[in-house]
């Protein structure tokens, strides 16, 4: 067991043993009058044993032994048990299946030769008992294969298992995609797939995309699509319904090529407010399940039309692009003008009066100086800060610090600092790393599917470069940061949103935006999530809240079955400020059924500025209003009100098939295998791992070891009696 004392405290205890030593000596010197030259040296050598164990004691030195042993290598089992595994198809119950795979012999024969552990996962993953695997139910609302395979690398199983099997139909519906984790994962994976892959006879709504948020007396598209599989030629009616009522229906014929045809419906509503609809096709004979024949959506209905106001200080490609996009919105009125260097504005004049400011419901600040707007800065401050408008700041050479707005009005209406003097325009590319905010915020949304969207901004090219702004302030919410920058102690902000008065702010620090666009034609792909950014942003910072006290809101218009409802709320007082231990109610209410009211309670964030969280689960299908409702030791504050829609059907139905391919892929990247039930004695011989060592290290410090301190007590027994043997005592 070797000690471990560091190499200059080793020096100093050298150092006082032979100080020690040397005083020892001369105090003991008159011992050689009293004795033998061998009695004195005896016990002089006695007394100096006792100090150096003394001076080791003192040093505190501790002694490190290492242990090796081999044990069994760790095998996980992660077991599906999303909703679809609970099917029936031309196999039989998959469920029953399932149960028979987990405890036949070929399990028990991998459970003698290895440490198995099982975890069963659907959205989340959680250990499972061997006594419910007779009885394991399959209800999870979602299936988050990237996750359950993250916990083997990443999360508390990291380092514990040296392969894993994946018992699952491989129909994905949450989190990462599998392949994804996969490439990072450093252990072989043996898929067994559940399932049939022929015969299923199912029909059922497999898409529907329509636009979330729209204005009064918009032709709304609605876009259906309908899958069948397993059937012949069919006749097969489409219905759109609103509030139950029936708005039209389409016919179409399926052919039996299990081929996806759309159908496209157009709503025009008239009046503001949230707008329930309903898509159906009927149940037909022999579907393995009717679960995925409806879905319910909703459409927020806004005021028709928005002014928007547009400056730059010279022609750039990210003004060309953005204008572009946003004059294909008939609901948006895009007014573009340039401060030239001379002072004059083009091509017309700069808004000249408080009115004509707040005659619009967006300005979108590019590349311009502060000096060239600086006449303007107390009608864009109020138009912000008093009129609830919105604001968007876009990166350039003539941005933030670059264009001078740190300790002005303006500068002081951003979501992040602004450094006092210009650091450079940075022209080094870079792709933003979402934050969590981003991965679920409307703005950074670029697909209802949260997987879809990280694919998409996955696939988005290079920014050019950025401004160098500070940190983000407090209350605002960052959406985006820079890989590598830090600003402080944190990353740089590259895209933050908050609000400023009634109105919001988003900050862009980035530049070149318009790659999002060109160069995702030049990869084969479209611009669809540089204008659904777009949208999403000129969308979310302009929605009209008026003058409200209280405000709360459902983080979608739209769930699928089983999905968790989060509601955020804030709340202010008569002179807007934000108000902290306000009681804050939502009553929520089936759009049907006014005697199924649920009361949730929302609590404060913690993150101060009054804002306020709470969540609710397993909510049937169907439509649902809210009022939410606050008060101050008992005062009433103000209510808000709003509606959502929770679907038919999960994301579970939509594919109910076992995709083969995906298992397949995932044992081919990481060395594994596929197997059907029916092989799975074959797997049980296939998988071979060997014997892992496991080193442990035992610390023990000597200052307070029992042994230590007996040897003390010895010596110094030891030279006691040696005295009293020699007549001393």
């Amino acid at each position: 067991m070797p000690a471990d004392i560091q190499t200059d405290s080793l020096i100093w205890i050298l150092i006082a043993f032979i100080l020690s030593g040397i005083l020892i000596y001369g105090l003991s010197r008159r011992l050689f009058g009293l004795v033998s030259p061998a009695a004195a040296w005896g016990l002089i050598g006695l007394r100096i044993a006792a100090a150096a164990v003394a001076l080791a004691v003192l040093s505190d030195p501790v002694s490190r032994m290492v242990l090796e042993r081999t044990e069994s290598p760790g095998l996980a089992v992660l077991v599906d048990t999303s909703a679809s595994m609970g099917l029936e198809d031309g196999l039989g119950m998959r469920n029953e299946v399932l149960a028979s795979v987990l405890s036949g012999d070929a399990m028990h024969a991998l459970e003698t030769r290895h440490r198995v552990h099982r975890y069963r996962f659907a959205e989340d993953l959680s250990p499972l008992p061997e006594d419910v695997i007779d009885s394991l139910s399959a209800d999870g609302t979602g299936t988050d294969i990237g996750g359950a395979m993250s916990f083997l690398e990443g999360g508390s199983g990291a380092g514990r298992y040296s392969a894993a099997i994946l018992v699952t139909d491989g129909n994905f519906t949450a989190g990462r995609d599998p392949l994804r984790v996969a490439e990072d994962l450093d252990m072989p994976v043996y898929t067994v797939g559940i399932g049939d892959t022929l015969g299923v006879r199912d029909i059922g709504v497999s898409h529907l995309t329509v636009n979330e948020v729209v204005y009064t007396g918009s032709n709304v598209p609605v876009e259906v699509g309908v899958r069948g599989r397993g059937y012949g030629s069919v006749r097969v009616p489409v219905t759109l319904r609103e509030e139950g009522r029936v708005l039209r229906t389409e016919e179409f014929t399926l052919d039996g090529r299990e081929e996806e045809r759309t159908v496209v419906f157009h709503v025009v509503p008239e009046t503001e407010g949230v707008h329930r609809y309903q898509v159906e096709v009927p149940e037909l004979d022999g579907e393995i399940t009717a679960e995925n024949n409806r879905r319910e959506f909703a459409i927020k209905v806004l005021k028709s039309g928005l002014r928007v106001l547009y400056i730059e200080g010279a022609p750039r490609a990210d003004m060309g692009f953005l204008r572009r996009s946003m004059e294909k919105d008939a609901n948006l009125e895009v007014t573009s003008i340039l401060l030239r260097p001379d002072g004059l504005a083009f091509p017309e004049p700069m808004p000249a009066s408080r009115a004509d400011w707040f005659s619009y419901d967006l300005v979108i600040l590019g590349s311009v100086n502060y000096e060239r707007i600086r006449q303007w800065a107390p009608f864009l401050v109020a138009f912000v800060e008093e009129r609830g408008g919105g604001m968007i700041a876009i990166g350039g050479p003539h941005s933030f610090e670059m264009g001078g707005y740190a300790g002005t009005p303006v500068g002081d209406l951003m979501p992040f600092g602004i450094a006092a003097s210009a650091r450079g325009l940075s022209e080094e590319s870079f792709v933003p790393d979402l934050t969590a905010d981003g991965r679920t915020h409307p703005i950074t949304r670029l697909d209802d599917d949260p997987a879809e969207s990280e694919r998409r901004w996955l696939e988005l090219p290079p920014l050019p470069g950025m401004n160098q702004v500070g940190r983000a302030k407090p209350g605002a919410t960052v959406l985006a940061r820079h890989p590598t920058w830090r600003t402080e102690d944190e990353r740089t902000p590259v895209i933050a949103e908050h609000r400023y008065g009634q109105g919001r702010v988003l900050g862009i620090a980035a530049q070149g935006l318009w790659r999002w666009d060109l160069m995702m034609w030049g990869s084969g792909g479209t611009n669809a999530a540089y204008e659904r950014f777009w949208n999403n942003a000129v969308r979310w910072i302009t929605v009209r809240e008026g003058s409200r006290r209280i405000r709360v809101a459902s983080d979608k218009l739209q769930y699928r079955g089983g999905e968790t409802i989060r509601f955020d709320g804030q709340v202010y007082d008569e002179n807007y400020r934000p108000v902290e231990e306000a009681e804050l109610t939502v009553a929520v209410r089936p759009a049907q059924d006014e005697a199924g009211t649920l009361q949730i309670n929302l609590t404060a964030t913690g993150q101060g500025f009054g804002r306020y969280a709470g969540r609710l689960q397993f909510l049937p299908a169907g439509a649902y209003s809210f009022e939410a409702a606050a008060a101050l030791s008992g005062v009433p504050i103000g209510t808000d009100q709003g509606g959502f829609v929770v679907g038919e059907a999960g994301a579970e139905f939509e594919r109910t098939r076992m995709n083969r391919e995906l298992l397949v892929q995932l044992a081919d990247m990481t060395g594994g295998g596929f197997y059907l039930p029916s092989d799975i004695d074959r797997m049980a011989d296939d998988i071979e791992l060997d014997e892992i060592t496991v080193q442990e290290t035992r610390t023990v410090s000597l200052w307070n070891h029992p042994g230590v301190l007996g040897l003390l007590v010895c010596l110094l027994a030891a030279e006691w009696f040696y005295r009293r043997y020699l007549g001393m005592v």
